[in-house]
């Protein structure tokens, strides 16, 4: 039994593992916008965010590709497929865990609003 190639294997690796990178793009953009400013990387690596967009953006676009790109046959391109699905897998593996642990993790409150809370009590 041959998994990759196989056109059912094809369509649902490409709807879990198209799922899976839409969960993780959502994150990082919602946590770009800055209303919800949130560092994914540090401010020591990406004082910018553009680091942030970038990889949020690249999400989306592996998103795009694993879902769309998985119903259509490719048989004159045979490592299309194989090729999405380990920089998808590189994708999850380095940046899921970090996006989990930051969705988990309880938002530190602003230096401002400590200082006006202590002040004003």
């Amino acid at each position: 039994m041959v998994l990759e190639g196989d056109r059912a294997f094809d369509l649902i690796w490409g709807t879990v593992s198209g799922a899976l990178a839409l969960a993780l793009a959502i994150p990082i953009l919602w946590w770009w916008l800055p209303k919800h400013r949130r560092s994914v990387f540090g401010r020591a690596i990406d004082p910018t965010y553009r680091l942030q967009l970038g990889y949020g953006l690249f999400s989306m676009a592996m998103f795009g590709t694993n879902f769309f790109c998985r119903f259509i046959p490719h048989g004159y391109l045979e490592y299309v497929h194989p090729t999405f699905a380990a920089i998808t897998a590189v994708l999850l593996v380095g940046l899921g865990p970090r996006v989990v642990y930051m969705a988990m993790r309880r938002r530190p409150e602003p230096a401002i609003a400590l200082e006006f809370r202590e002040n004003h009590a």
